[in-house]
């Protein structure tokens, strides 16, 4: 059989660039290298809430201390610079007032009560107060892929003399690539899906769910959808990348996140102590 020169040579081109691109997303998806840090089997998703203690609320953030279970919340800037304790960006679903959190002073955020209770939405400070030394994890939120390094300077301030093991988690990777920069001992875990949650389109989307942004990040865990997949959460857990699963409803949950290779659980809706 004759060879054909020229097929050969565009069999060659072919592998050299799926090489190329191989090399490419595996550099990009790479996380941090393994460091050793404490996490617990399961945090509560906002605290240990129910029907008649709010979530993000003091009472609920109580609960889960006097169960002597791990926390994730959720911290976010005030109009006037405080920071606060609130999952959303707008106060509608919660407060019933609908209106951004960053559009309002801490003086106008106090005068809201959550889900109809006596609760208001706390300060960051006092809810460290109320935690002493549990296992924390604390989301940043940001709209969007920008941010204010003001805000996560305070954020680290108020973090950095916090007794209990701490890490901080974000969707939002620029956020992680700063603490980096500026604190990199601080654990850092990458929030994601296989679906993007900063509302961004196109390849920055796609590199968002597909935690092409790792290399930047550098994040020591991936916090993840667990009924979600993507070709770069499939490399991670190749990696042997920590992982923890958001959010789990149910012991269901914990047991096919665990089957799935997920170590730590953020949970709500059922008995944590379970887990």
């Amino acid at each position: 059989m004759i060879e054909n020169p020229v097929l050969t040579a565009v069999i060659m081109v072919l592998i050299i660039i799926f090489l190329v691109f191989a090399c490419a997303f595996v550099y990009l998806t790479t996380p941090n290298k393994f460091r050793f840090f404490d996490m617990p089997a399961a945090y509560c998703h906002r605290g240990f809430h129910n029907d008649k203690l709010p979530e993000n609320s003091i009472p609920a953030f109580k609960n889960a201390v006097e169960h002597g279970l791990g926390v994730e919340l959720d911290v976010q800037p005030t109009k006037d610079g405080k920071i606060v304790v609130f999952h959303d960006l707008n106060a509608k679903r919660m407060c019933g007032a609908d209106k951004l959190i960053s559009e309002m002073t801490f003086e106008e955020l106090s005068a809201l009560r959550l889900k109809e209770s006596e609760e208001h939405i706390p300060l960051f400070e006092d809810v460290l107060t109320v935690l002493k030394n549990v296992p924390l994890s604390c989301e940043i939120k940001t709209s969007g892929a920008g941010y204010d390094p003001n805000f996560l300077e305070g954020v680290y301030q108020m973090l950095k003399n916090y007794e209990g093991n701490y890490n901080v988690i974000s969707f939002n990777p620029f956020v992680l690539e700063w603490f980096k920069k500026n604190h990199p001992e601080v654990i850092r875990g990458q929030l994601s899906a296989g679906r993007n949650h900063l509302g961004v389109k196109g390849f920055m989307g796609f590199a968002l769910a597909n935690l092409l942004t790792n290399y930047a990040a550098k994040p020591d865990f991936i916090s993840y959808n667990f009924k979600d997949k993507s070709l770069g959460f499939a490399l991670n857990r190749f990696y042997g990348t920590r992982l923890c699963c958001y959010t789990a409803h149910s012991m269901d949950d914990v047991e096919e996140a665990a089957y799935k290779g997920f170590s730590t659980f953020v949970c709500e809706d059922f008995d944590v102590t379970e887990v």
